[in-house]
């Protein structure tokens, strides 16, 4: 049997693209940790290992200890400039101490506060397809609505609200493999643009707080240890573009689970508060992000066989989640199943900071759509896989009310 390897297992692959499993099943079981000497990275299918690296606080997510010929590396060569690091990809003490001080503002109580926001969003948004003979619930529902809530959260002025539209459209690009020159300088220009004007908001907020997340940023103090200024704008932008995009995959992907599954979806509809049921095991069979790295800093043994110091291991979440050694019919479109165990959203100490707020958004979010559209179908119109290395949707998803 030869396994799959080098892009073989990625987006560029037909058959990764659109059945994974097929790929992610072959490799588990005849080699859960693969070593892929194509791209140099470490592949890791099975939920026991994927779990237990994840949880392995010895272990590295910083780029920079990768080894030199591993994929991480070759990527890195091929980046226009040094982006601001993000606690996503810092170790402790840095990551502790970040998480530590943004968690003062982003938690529950603000979560909380912004839910009645969502749903005014959400009835905009469908109140804006009434009418139409179909519609993309991608271009016109799930995407449009967590950038303007995070907008809402921030505190981007009602005037603003286009610009930033935008550039969060702009630069949720930032994640394609395809790359150009023109496409770097488009993705340059918006990014700039829109850390100018967090800078300025920052400034603004620091002169006269207001009632937003910018604003508890700015006041958070924990013992005297306060947030810099781009250190606010590195998490404003880390706000804006992987929780808008999962967020917006995970809505596109749940919906196009229960349209193709009329039996969970019929469910749903009997009991309207099953839909976080749906929300759970789409994040578990088709989550809106597929793997996470880990590097190790020192010679290791994962799942059995030796991993050397500086390998990027490549932890794919969603092959975990299908792992029928975890989860029985792991391929089965199930709301439900009694163990909703899957790890969409990482593990250990970089646990997604988001995943509450994901959680509300796609809930709401699910809930208004079916009850305003209970006929809600798909056209037939071909679905296509967004090409992005790390997240997992779909480009369009065409529906009728």
């Amino acid at each position: 049997m030869t396994l799959p390897t080098g892009l073989e297992i990625t987006v560029f692959d037909e058959v990764f693209r659109n059945r994974p499993h097929e790929r992610f099943d072959a490799l588990r079981a005849a080699d859960p940790v693969h070593d892929d000497k194509v791209l140099g990275r470490v592949l890791l299918t099975r939920a026991a290992d994927v779990a237990a690296t994840l949880k392995d606080r010895s272990l590295s997510v910083d780029q920079r200890n990768a080894a030199p010929d591993t994929i991480v590396q070759k990527l890195a060569t091929m980046q226009d400039r040094e982006a601001p690091r993000s606690m996503l990809v810092l170790d402790d003490p840095d990551h502790a101490r970040l998480r530590r001080l943004v968690t003062h503002a982003f938690n529950a109580r603000a979560i909380e506060a912004v839910k009645p926001k969502v749903v005014e969003v959400a009835d905009a948004l469908l109140d804006a397809v009434v009418g139409k003979d179909r519609f993309d619930i991608i271009e016109e529902f799930s995407s449009p609505l967590p950038i303007i809530v995070i907008a809402t959260m921030l505190g981007v002025d009602a005037a603003d609200v286009g610009d930033f539209q935008r550039w969060s459209k702009a630069l949720a690009n930032v994640f394609s493999p395809i790359r150009s020159p023109e496409f770097l300088a488009a993705l340059k220009a918006n990014a700039d643009e829109l850390s100018a004007y967090f800078e300025r908001a920052i400034a603004e907020r620091r002169a006269a707080p207001r009632d937003d997340l910018i604003s508890a940023l700015v006041a958070v103090d924990d013992g005297g240890d306060r947030l810099t200024t781009e250190e606010i704008v590195t998490m404003c932008n880390l706000l804006l573009l992987a929780g808008n995009l999962t967020t917006t995959d995970l809505i596109g992907n749940c919906v196009l689970a229960l349209l193709r599954h009329p039996e969970q979806l019929a469910k749903v509809q009997a009991s309207p508060a099953r839909i976080a049921d749906a929300i759970e095991e789409t994040l578990r069979l088709d989550p809106p992000v597929v793997q996470s790295l880990r590097i190790p800093l020192e010679p290791r043994q994962i799942g059995g066989c030796p991993v050397r110091a500086g390998e990027a291991v490549t932890t794919f979440l969603m092959a975990a989640g299908q792992d029928p050694a975890l989860h029985a019919d792991p391929l089965k479109f199930d709301i439900d199943r009694a163990d909703k165990t899957h790890f969409a959203f990482g593990g250990g100490v970089h646990f997604c900071l988001g995943a509450p707020l994901a959680r509300a958004e796609a809930e709401i979010a699910l809930t208004r759509l079916f009850a305003r559209f209970p006929g809600l179908a798909l056209t037939g119109d071909p679905i296509e896989r967004n090409i992005s290395a790390a997240f997992n949707g779909v480009q369009q998803l065409w529906v009728r009310p």
